[in-house]
């Protein structure tokens, strides 16, 4: 099979192999290409060790991100790519890093170490491919299986549980028997990771589209981390948007899992507004100052989220609206700031007159006009 590699990956790889070292691409550049996808990051494996690594590429920009591990980072055209030497790891205390690294001279046993087996293939156009576990044919048949015992992989590191989840709702695959049956075990364990990369995995996971098949089978999982109290058998009535989707899984602890996962400040607003929503408005005008209050974005959002989970349909309102010349917001007036600060309106008083004139004008009870608001402003 052949793999079509970015062309710095060719030149570090030949680079490689000329100076007498073994070299290959691996993992998801790999799966991704197996799968027809366009491959995006390229990681490099090498029996080379650290400092012939660096040897080799003297006349590169070469950084020691993780030599203590085995990782030096070389830059071809200042787009970095990571080099690591073949190794083994042992002794997991913390159930996240390895207390161990030792570096050995065969390719199999350093594949040997990684999580899922559409993961541990390795491709050079000199060798092909190099896939001692099945990984082409489980991918082929969308199926992720842990390397070896699925039990020790998840004891080694924590992470990998989520990535397995991850992995199932991004790319529509099944979690086979006996790695399913150890994500379950060791769900527990899901605790140890840190709250950041929770959050990455977290995100990609609800806002892939098998997203619903895996919340329905590992919600005893993801509740070890979050609570999952709310109606998150309607995800897959809401579009991949993460707030609304944790707001549907979370329900009224959505505020919880938002400061566990430490997320920023625009997630944290649209939840607490989508899982806070009232009815919308019905009324015309009634539902002009409810745009206006929270904006075009926002109740765009309460509105599919609404409708998905309540049945609500004002989601062709607001759109209608919003693309109308209706003015809605301050920006749509026919005056700003600085006409009312010639006016000797000055402070605080400028936006609250402004707010109190948009007001008017969504009500109708004055036209958007600039003389008017002037006078009016008066």
């Amino acid at each position: 099979m052949y793999i079509a590699l970015h062309k710095h990956a060719e030149y570090l790889i030949n680079k490689l192999n000329s100076a007498g070292f073994e070299a290959y691409a691996v993992g998801g550049c790999v799966r991704d290409s197996i799968m027809g996808v366009s491959c995006g990051d390229t990681d490099i494996t090498t029996n080379a060790l650290p400092e012939q690594t660096k040897s080799v590429f003297e006349h590169n920009v070469v950084l020691e991100t993780g030599i203590k591990h085995g990782t030096v980072t070389v830059l071809v055209e200042n787009i970095p790519y990571e080099i690591t030497t073949y190794r083994i790891e042992s002794g997991y205390t913390d159930s996240r890093h390895p207390d161990k690294v030792e570096f050995v001279r065969s390719l199999k046993e350093d594949l040997a170490r990684r999580d899922f087996t559409m993961n541990a293939i390795a491709y050079s156009h000199k060798e092909g491919i190099k896939d001692y576990f099945g990984g082409a044919e489980d991918i082929n048949n969308k199926i992720i299986r842990a390397v070896g015992d699925p039990e020790k992989r998840f004891s080694e590191d924590s992470l990998r549980i989520l990535r397995a989840l991850r992995f199932a709702s991004v790319l529509g695959f099944e979690i086979e028997h006996n790695t399913s049956n150890a994500i379950i075990k060791l769900a527990e364990t899901v605790i140890k990771v840190s709250p950041e990369r929770i959050y990455t995995e977290l995100k990609k996971l609800l806002c892939g589209k098998n997203a619903q098949s895996v919340v329905n089978n590992y919600a005893s999982v993801i509740s070890k981390i979050i609570n999952t109290n709310g109606d998150y058998k309607s995800i897959n009535k809401l579009p991949a948007d993460f707030a609304m989707r944790l707001s549907c899984l979370c329900g009224s602890s959505v505020g919880e899992a938002l400061r566990f996962l430490r997320a920023d400040n625009k997630t944290k607003q649209l939840c607490n507004l989508l899982i806070n929503s009232k009815p919308i408005p019905k009324d015309e005008i009634a539902l002009k100052l409810y745009i206006s209050a929270i904006g075009r974005e926002a109740s765009l959002s309460v509105a599919v989220y609404r409708r998905a989970l309540f049945g609500e349909d004002s989601e062709y309102k607001i759109e209608k609206l919003i693309a109308s010349n209706t003015p809605l917001f301050l920006s749509d007036l026919a005056i700003d700031g600085s006409d009312l600060v010639k006016l000797g309106i000055s402070g605080k008083c400028v936006g609250e007159t402004l707010l109190r004139l948009l007001n008017h004008v969504i009500k109708g009870e004055i036209v958007n006009e600039r003389s008017t608001l002037i006078n009016n402003a008066k």
